[in-house]
Parts: C-alpha cells; structure tokens; sequence
C-alpha cells in the first residue's frame, strides 16, 4: 500500500443531493461513450433497438423500488483502540423490476455473464464511471435474479434482481451527466416483448419446424412477420445456418425451414438458435423482438 499526496479541493457552491435509482441499462462489456454520446438520445437508441444484431448491445430495467445492499466497510481495531479502515467492498444492491412474469423468465440466461452497468437516477440524470482515457462505460457487475415463489405481501417486489458490483474503484471514478432526454424516453425505445414457442419440433428430414409468435404475456398472435425478421443467432449445424423458408398462417403461426450452408436439414440432435422481430417504416429501429429460442432437430 502507498498513500498519496492529500490536497484540498475546496466545496462547490451547488449542493444538489444525489437522486434515487430508477432503473439500469445492462450494457455488453466493451460498450464505452465519449461525454457526448453517454447524453444522445440516438446513441441509446441504436444500442438498445437497432435493426442491426451486432449494433444492439444494451437492454433497459425500469424499477419500482430497490434497497442498496452494499456490506460495511472492513474496520480494524488495535488494542490500543485505534481503528483504521482495511478495505472497501464493492457495492451491491436489489432492485425491483417494473415487468412481467413472461418478462423476467428471460432474464435467468443473463446470469454468471458480465454486463456494464449504467444507473439512471429520479432526476433524469445518468451515472457511470470514467475511465483514465476519458471514455464513460457502465460499472462493472453480474446479475442475479432469483426462482421462487410470488411475493406474501408487497406485489411490488414481485421480481428483484440482484446487482453485484465488481469495483469500488469505479465509483470512486464516477460520472454524472444530465441528458436532454428522459428515462422515459429511454424505456420508449425497447423493443416491444414478442413470446416464441415451439408448435410442431424441428424435422431432421425436411428442416421444417412450427413455432407460434404471440404479443408476450398474451395469447394474441403476431402476424405479418417476413422471411427477413427471422435470424439464427447461434447454432452447432455446418455453416451458414439460415432460415430459408417462411410461411404465416396469418394468426402468429409460421411454419419456418432452417437449413445449414449445405443446403441441407440440420440433422438429429443439431440445434439452432432463432429469434424474430418487426422493425419500424425505416427501417431503422426494432419496434418488436422477441426472446432467443433453441430447436433441436429430431
């Protein structure tokens, strides 16, 4: 351990109290912003609902409440009496999420990943951490959310998510910036939820499988999707795996061919990952999107 140089700094004229959280962004490690575009409205909304896959690299939780759970920090006691500070754990805290049940289901993938976190405070205002190139990114954290049974008393914290932080250091480094825009704003820009389900599995003879799409946490079907609103985000098939033939019935039912760069049917036990969604008039922005889902050809 070294200590450093003390010198005063002096108190600003402005007192202004930090604000409550309100909600997160969950940013992909890596994600960074210069001062500038950390307080754009459209670099949010590119990283949150841009058509491009390898664009969108942030998702938004609005909470309805949250409690920091950050442990004391550790304090030494001589025998003479004498205390002094050893460490300073890395913050923590739980916050309730402003969803559903269908919603919150697709969190449980998230866990044991490293995301970057952005807090957005009461008062619009963003909070990050800058580091020693003058760039901005998220705290450094992992999540958890929890399987268990519903609430006994507040519905309100129906869904928690547990925020650990990785490093004290980088709320010493902390960053505060008021946007034109609001947090509002930013949660206007997520992707509408679309559920994925599979109706009939995939074929390993024709590579044909039968999912049904409906507006999520509801039994209504979405239609109108094209050929081109279908991705294979992942999959153990020979490359390029595609989805290649797309009918809709017109209720949410589509009746989708997945093959790989053969072309051929995936064969059993090969998998693929899918995901679709609908984007605006542009197109420029995802306005739909639904969760990644994994068929398995039999």
């Amino acid at each position: 351990m070294k200590c450093t140089t003390p010198y005063f700094a002096g108190l600003a004229d402005c007192q202004k109290l930090m604000q409550k959280v309100v909600g997160i962004a969950l940013t992909e490690k890596g994600t960074t912003f210069t001062k500038a575009t950390f307080i754009t409205e459209a670099t949010w909304n590119v990283n949150i609902a841009s058509k491009t896959t390898a664009s969108r690299n942030t998702t938004v939780l609005p909470f309805t409440n949250y409690e920091r759970t950050t442990s004391d920090a550790t304090v030494n006691e001589t025998n003479l009496g004498f205390k002094d500070k050893d460490t300073d754990p890395a913050p923590s805290m739980v916050g309730w999420l402003d969803i559903s049940y269908c919603d919150y289901k697709t969190l449980f993938s998230l866990e044991g990943t490293g995301f970057d976190v952005v807090l957005f405070l009461q008062d619009d205002t963003q909070f990050a951490t800058l580091k020693s190139d003058n760039t901005i990114k998220g705290f450094r954290a992992k999540i958890n959310v929890r399987k268990d049974l519903p609430p006994s008393d507040n519905s309100q914290s129906s869904y928690p998510v547990e925020i650990n932080f990785r490093s004290a250091r980088e709320f010493e480094n902390g960053y505060i910036d008021v946007p034109d825009h609001t947090f509002d704003d930013i949660l206007d820009m997520v992707p509408v939820g679309l559920s994925l389900s599979v109706t009939t599995a995939l074929s390993a003879s024709t590579g044909v499988v039968v999912v049904q799409v409906n507006k999520r946490c509801t039994d209504t079907g979405y239609a109108g999707l094209i050929l081109a609103d279908w991705e294979v985000l992942a999959s153990n098939g020979a490359p390029a795996v595609s989805v290649t033939v797309m009918v809709d019935d017109t209720q949410g039912q589509y009746t989708l061919t997945i093959n790989d760069g053969a072309p051929a049917a995936l064969i059993a036990g090969e998998w693929a990952i899918i995901q679709c969604s609908d984007e605006d008039a542009g197109p420029t922005y995802l306005t739909y999107l639904s969760q990644a889902l994994k068929v398995v050809a039999e």
